[in-house]
């Protein structure tokens, strides 16, 4: 008789070949041995995939899938409709856990028959030539500090669990709740930030929810070739609006609790508002629009409670909330294709050897002057305004 795989372990797989072997061996070493490794490869032409293929042919816990182009959410997808465990739980595959990670969580959900398990996790900074190997914990450790242990609660118990990071791997779901509640990703192309959604979901459908306060898993930080470290503001705002709608939709009494739609707001700026005034990130026209929309679901004694944001953040947000054409500033004009007009006069002096050339071009309205000394030497001056 076959043991009830007690969690599957999703690893959604993109451009990771570099870190994909330390990945998964972190997986196959945890303690807890009933496990299921759901192994989505999402189809690029590396070599994941033979990686993938020889962990599933020496290990009969793993499952591969290889769907092409599915995207990020997609691929969590595929695992979750597949996944034969009691408990879900999702590792990327730039990151590692500690081997003791899924063991810890598991029985820590059991005990307290939760829905939802949420740990905190490490930032990890990989050794270069500019500084060692680094080892956080994750900055917003210290706002949990609250939150009770081996307790169940509600999100309205505790609304910080929406102020910060979705850090949807550093937890595990049960499957029955995710399955009853059609608890999915967001399937868009490209995958970029899809677990807003999922989280909202997640937190928002139980009073079961449990905090584990003992950090497992390593979330890597600049893998360049994360969507973490692409960061796609335009992408990061259709989601945001996205979750406003959902929220109107499905969730209006928790949008009526202060401390979520507080804690919604802080996450929101920093997501977003962060990027375009102290980051430089430009908007379009549909950003903007879709910006107006979301300010409209704010008020200013929304941005007032906003806590950990520092005053002058929100006299910011506060003078955007009262004229949001403020925003029209960070728009990015695309760039006119003028036509060159290309015009010279010349003239030649000649003075004891000495050979003086005026040319004036009137590109971009620079004034060259050229003065050459015998045959060896030539001053070149230019005067005017490059854009």
């Amino acid at each position: 008789m076959k043991k009830q795989i007690k969690v599957s372990i999703i690893v959604p797989i993109y451009k990771v070949e570099k870190y994909l072997v330390q990945c998964i061996d972190s997986i196959i070493n945890q303690t807890l041995k009933d496990i299921e490794i759901i192994l989505v490869d999402e189809g690029d032409k590396d070599a994941c995939r033979y990686i993938i293929d020889h962990y599933e042919q020496t290990d009969n816990r793993v499952v591969a899938i290889h769907k092409k182009n599915g995207g990020y959410g997609a691929s969590v997808n595929n695992g979750i409709d597949i996944a034969r465990g009691e408990y879900i739980g999702i590792v990327e595959s730039d990151d590692f856990i500690k081997a003791e990670m899924f063991e810890e969580l598991y029985k820590y959900a059991h005990k307290l028959n939760a829905d939802v398990v949420k740990s905190p996790y490490f930032e990890y900074y990989e050794k270069n030539k500019n500084r060692p190997e680094l080892i956080n914990d994750c900055h917003w450790r210290r706002w949990t500090l609250k939150v009770p242990q081996d307790k169940l609660f509600s999100l309205k118990d505790h609304p910080v669990f929406v102020s910060f990071h979705a850090s949807l791997w550093s937890a595990i779901y049960k499957t029955s709740y995710l399955r009853k509640h059609n608890i999915r990703f967001q399937e868009i192309k490209g995958g970029a930030y899809v677990d807003h959604s999922f989280r909202t979901e997640a937190l928002m459908n139980t009073k079961k929810i449990a905090w584990l306060d003992k950090p497992f898993y390593f979330y890597r930080l600049f893998n360049e070739l994360s969507t973490t470290n692409s960061f796609n503001l335009s992408a990061m705002i259709k989601r945001w609006n996205d979750g406003r709608k959902l929220l109107s939709a499905k969730y209006s009494d928790y949008i009526k609790v202060p401390g979520i739609r507080y804690a919604l707001l802080r996450d929101e700026f920093c997501c977003i508002y962060d990027k375009i005034l102290f980051l430089n990130y430009k908007i379009s026209e549909t950003d903007y629009n879709l910006l107006l929309e979301n300010l409209n679901n704010i008020t200013e004694d929304d941005i007032n409670n906003i806590y950990d944001l520092l005053p002058e953040h929100k006299h910011i947000l506060q003078k955007i909330k009262s004229n949001p054409k403020l925003l029209r500033r960070f728009l990015n004009k695309p760039k006119k294709n003028k036509k060159i007009k290309w015009y010279a006069c010349n003239a030649s002096f000649y003075l004891n050897k000495i050979t003086i050339h005026l040319l004036k071009y009137m590109r971009h309205n620079i004034f060259r002057l050229k003065i050459r000394l015998g045959e060896t030497y030539t001053l070149d001056i230019c005067l005017g305004k490059v854009k």
